[in-house]
């Protein structure tokens, strides 16, 4: 870590010992911005976990292990965090883990708890901004590229790279990424596909095949992803710039990954709209699938 970001720590770290908890997260944020770090992440989730502020708690517990698969502390917290919002199993599944990782007594006496518990039935979760401070700020290789207008079959079965030519007023700019294998790579060009339309993202994310979405995400799929595809697949379905079956079968493969109910409780307003649209375009066995499995009930429709 740099020197600004171990201060900030040290810093965060005092005023969580005061129990000063908000201050905290103001400065372990700003050490976050300056270099990210699982134990940083995992400080502030704690600081959040303090505050019984939940969703908070669990997206930073996200990050760290995002860096660190094997931090044990984080994979605690994340078990607190989701005992408290009432998802047990998933909870008891991160216990599990970060028994083989380090076991404690601490681990084993919640798990040990959470065995005779079962899952609520309806889980309630305030929807939050996701600010910069939580996102990743993890390096990233910008890789020339371009794009031709081509279906995602014709990209899968051809060479596995992602074309796309950004003619958008302001100039002309080419960008070429890879088909990521690894969650680490899909992130690198996620940042960079940030700069351009939903569009051009649900053009490169329909080029990774279905079958390496668990490889590919796993755990570590977030709200804010799919909220970005949700607009591309709106706005291309209303166009006709999108093949009706690939966005079911993309949308159906998302929701069978690991913790994918956790992550439609994250969803807003806007997610939510643009999933009705798309359901517009679906067939009634689909839309009847995507629509209970992403938390859309009927009644939203207008």
């Amino acid at each position: 870590m740099s020197l600004q970001a171990i201060r900030l720590k040290e810093e965060g770290n005092k005023c969580f010992r005061e129990k000063r908890y908000h201050k905290a997260i103001e400065l372990y944020t700003q050490s976050l911005q300056k270099e990210p770090s699982a134990a940083v992440f995992g400080n502030r989730a704690q600081s959040y976990l303090n505050l019984e502020r939940w969703p908070e708690a669990l997206m930073d517990c996200n990050r760290a292990l995002e860096l660190d698969p094997k931090f044990a502390k984080a994979l605690y917290r994340r078990a607190c965090a989701l005992d408290k919002m009432g998802l047990k199993s998933s909870a008891v599944d991160d216990l599990d883990r970060c028994l083989e990782v380090a076991p404690n007594a601490a681990a084993s006496a919640l798990k040990e708890k959470l065995k005779w518990e079962r899952d609520a039935d309806a889980i309630q979760v305030e929807c939050i901004e996701k600010g910069d401070e939580i996102r990743s700020d993890a390096e990233f290789v910008e890789i020339g590229i371009d794009i031709p207008q081509s279906s995602a079959e014709d990209r899968t079965k051809s060479e596995p790279v992602v074309n796309e030519n950004n003619t958008e007023e302001g100039g002309s700019e080419d960008f070429q990424f890879r088909v990521p294998k690894t969650h680490r790579e899909f992130l690198l060009d996620y940042r960079e596909l940030q700069r351009f339309p939903p569009e051009k993202f649900v053009r490169y994310f329909l080029a990774i095949p279905t079958s390496t979405y668990s490889s590919v995400f796993g755990e570590l799929l977030e709200a804010d992803v799919i909220g970005r595809l949700l607009r591309g697949f709106a706005s291309l379905l209303e166009s006709g710039g999108v093949e009706v079956d690939e966005v079911s079968t993309c949308l159906l493969s998302l929701s069978d990954l690991p913790r994918f109910q956790l992550l439609s409780m994250l969803f807003g307003d806007n997610e939510k709209k643009d999933l009705v649209i798309i359901c517009q375009f679906l067939s009634h066995a689909d839309s009847v699938t995507i629509r209970e499995k992403y938390g859309v009930e009927e009644a939203s429709v207008e």
